[in-house]
């Protein structure tokens, strides 16, 4: 194998710890050249100013950005579509919208010619680059094709357009890499004749151990007493927090989250003396986040959990790796057999999160040296080149 490329959400500045930097970081560290295709980037998405959404960006990646490792290289590349907000799906029908966002100014198979050839394995996220399936099977017909879906997009109450393009995608890869039993459950219920039809194996997220289990530098919002940290990408409870607040005074509650809450949301914080929030950290600074809280806290939206099979997640095994405390709100219920309170009404989160700052350091039973992050990297590999 000399080439693999990667379809995901993320650009590769961002760094993450984990998924598909990853499993990116270890191709190219045993020599395999790697393409890291980020999509969606629609023409709309010039005049935002987030991170990954940003005229400048957009350009330099549609430029491609080439990183020279000691062994191989890797280049970030993006395509740049008319792919509309989902707001028109009640307007248009589900292959109109899928139309717009294959649509751009540029051709798209001169764009694959010119950044994919070659390539041996072409590997996607849960993400609309799964649209270009059908064009990269034709081509490059002697390429195989993975899917590892960490958040699956047919959950229950989804567009009926993800549902449609996620069916199509795992019904025709060569093989789906699943991360969780929750995952398989949702798939097995979605998709008539499941283990008739589909190629799948299952292997866990990872967690870096030896990053949490170091001391750092305080940050500065962290240096307050009592803090209960949350560190994600999915949208927060607020109204449980403002009630968390104003219960709990010498309690600080901090939320690190790129999905910037509504306007009120904001002005509401600033009522609150121990509610802060923070936009986002940059990847490599959230093991100091979460070795220095007091408590890790993850409050999800209410009834969340439901129609997102996400199971036992990253963020889980990071504050086990630390040691901390945890107090879940509206996730799986599964994190009680790990010693992890989950509550599933206000009264009871406020009132866990009472009792676990009497905890300084907790010792959980769950097995994290099975998802340290080079075993998953090291069979995550082993399962592409079983394909060739």
């Amino acid at each position: 194998m000399k080439k693999i490329t990667f379809l995901t959400g993320h650009n590769w500045k961002s760094n993450r710890l984990g998924g598909f930097h990853k499993f990116a970081e270890e191709a190219v560290n045993q020599g395999i050249d790697v393409v890291f295709f980020s999509f969606p980037r629609p023409y709309y998405s010039y005049f935002q100013h987030q991170e990954l959404y940003n005229k400048k960006t957009i350009k330099q990646l549609q430029k491609g950005i080439v990183y020279n490792y000691e062994k191989a290289t890797l280049k970030n590349v993006t395509f740049s579509t008319f792919k509309l907000p989902n707001f028109f799906n009640k307007f248009l029908s589900d292959s109109a919208m899928n139309a717009f966002e294959r649509f751009s100014i540029k051709s798209f198979k001169k764009f694959a010619l010119e950044n994919f050839s070659n390539t041996d394995v072409f590997v996607f996220e849960s993400c609309d680059g799964m649209i270009f399936l059908k064009k990269l099977k034709k081509l490059f017909p002697n390429a195989k094709f993975v899917y590892r879906p960490s958040d699956p997009l047919m959950f229950d109450g989804c567009l009926i357009r993800y549902y449609k393009n996620e069916k199509y995608m795992i019904l025709n890869a060569d093989l789906n890499i699943i991360v969780n039993q929750e995952g398989l459950n949702l798939y097995k219920r979605k998709i008539p004749d499941f283990e008739k039809t589909v190629k799948y194996t299952l292997l866990s997220n990872g967690v870096d151990i030896e990053s949490y289990q170091k001391k750092y530098p305080i940050p500065e919002l962290l240096q307050r007493p009592n803090t209960f940290l949350y560190v994600g990408a999915w949208e927060v409870e607020w109204n449980l927090l403002f009630e968390s607040a104003k219960t709990l005074p010498d309690f600080n509650f901090i939320i690190v989250c790129p999905n910037y809450p509504e306007e009120s949301i904001v002005q509401n914080i600033k009522n609150y003396s121990n509610l802060f929030y923070v936009p986002g950290i940059k990847p490599q600074e959230v093991p100091a986040w979460i070795t220095n809280c007091s408590v890790v806290i993850v409050p999800y939206v209410t009834d969340f959990y439901k129609n997102r099979p996400l199971g036992i997640t990253a963020k889980y095994y990071q504050a086990m790796a630390a040691g901390k405390p945890i107090v879940a709100y509206c996730d799986t219920p599964k994190l009680k057999d790990e010693g992890i309170p989950v509550t599933y009404t206000y009264k009871d989160f406020i009132e866990e999160c009472r009792k676990s700052i009497e905890i300084k350091s907790k010792a959980y039973n769950f097995d994290l040296k099975d998802r340290q992050w080079s075993n998953i990297t090291r069979k995550f590999m082993e399962l592409l080149n079983s394909l060739e």
